[in-house]
């Protein structure tokens, strides 16, 4: 779930693409959205890595149909980064609803060598469809709370269509639907995504994917998105001291904070060459942690510490303490 994007290049025999070059090192080269009401902007995240040992500059992408647009994440990619086409299809400015649109993005490889790489995006509208809102957004939730949203969906074109499954893409993600009403030929579902109170912090997405007993909307997708973030956020977690003279000592402030007051309990890990200074002892929700090292052995330098807290979502807090020792 966590927000990194999937990258395409090149394109497969099966798609009527060639494959060649820059292509090889994309993970996939064709995106079907599938299914989808006319109206929501449909997103995805096309990534590669540089495998070829050597620097990749990228040009501005360009797209066979003004319904999508793209860009790159990163233009200037050295051995072994990753970066990400972004494709996004609009598809209130797709013309013809019911049929199949397939866009193809032109990704431009300017070094070391010059090639063209094509991917391509494609969805079906329908005007008798709509989902609302249309993505399950769960917002912003602290790490161990968990929440739900939910999206209704609408079909207007058979008054017996049925949801007859639900699944999620997403490993802390669980889905159900329910029948919401079912009146003059329009049918409306309720579909709901409760996110599991373990799920790691980070920048998520997800499907949800439904299956439907009309075989024009057999499969539908529903994009899922969260934001976990730990309850006591961290300014750094590892502490850059770069080059640090024999005997220091250094100092470096570290600021820990959180939505509700805390306080600081204790500090382990401490020795004569790294020292850890809460400001105060009393409830805050912003505390600046004082570090001093003061290294006895030339060469590399790391150490860990940790904080302890009396907050029950986040008792402990771990901080790496890195550097180089040198003579003065």
């Amino acid at each position: 779930m966590n927000r990194y994007a999937i990258v395409l290049a090149g394109l497969l025999g099966s798609s009527g693409l060639a494959s060649a070059g820059m292509a090889d090192l994309f993970d996939e080269k064709v995106k079907d959205f599938g299914t989808t009401p006319r109206g929501p902007m449909l997103v995805h995240y096309f990534r590669f890595t540089n495998t070829t040992g050597k620097t990749i500059t990228i040009g501005n992408p360009r797209v066979s149909c003004g319904c999508t647009s793209a860009s790159m994440l990163q233009y200037t990619l050295q051995p072994g980064q990753t970066t990400a086409v972004v494709a996004m299809m609009d598809t209130r400015r797709i013309p013809t609803p019911y049929t199949t649109k397939s866009v193809i993005v032109y990704v431009p490889f300017q070094s070391p060598n010059w090639e063209e790489v094509a991917l391509r995006v494609q969805t079906v509208t329908r005007d008798d469809l709509i989902f609302s809102p249309d993505t399950i957004n769960l917002g912003t939730l602290r790490k161990g709370q968990g929440g739900k949203a939910s999206t209704r969906v609408t079909f207007t074109s058979d008054p017996k269509w049925e949801v007859t499954g639900s699944t999620s893409t997403g490993g802390y993600v669980k889905v159900d639907h329910k029948l919401v009403s079912r009146d003059n030929g329009q049918v409306v579902y309720e579909v709901a995504a409760t996110l599991d109170a373990d799920c790691p912090v980070g920048n998520w997405l997800a499907d949800v994917n439904l299956t439907t007993s009309n075989a024009g909307v057999a499969k539908l997708r529903i994009p899922v998105t969260v934001n976990v973030v730990a309850p006591i956020s961290v300014s750094t977690e590892q502490v850059q001291l770069g080059d640090i003279p024999l005997g220091g000592p250094v100092e470096h402030r570290v600021i820990i904070q959180s939505s509700s007051p805390f306080k600081v309990l204790d500090v382990t890990g401490t020795d004569e060459q790294v020292a850890v200074k809460p400001d105060t002892t009393e409830a805050k929700p912003v505390h600046v942690l004082t570090l001093s090292a003061t290294p006895k052995i030339l060469g590399a330098f790391a150490k860990t510490v940790e904080v302890m807290t009396d907050n029950q979502e986040q008792p402990k807090i771990s901080l790496a303490v890195v550097g180089k020792v040198i003579s003065k």
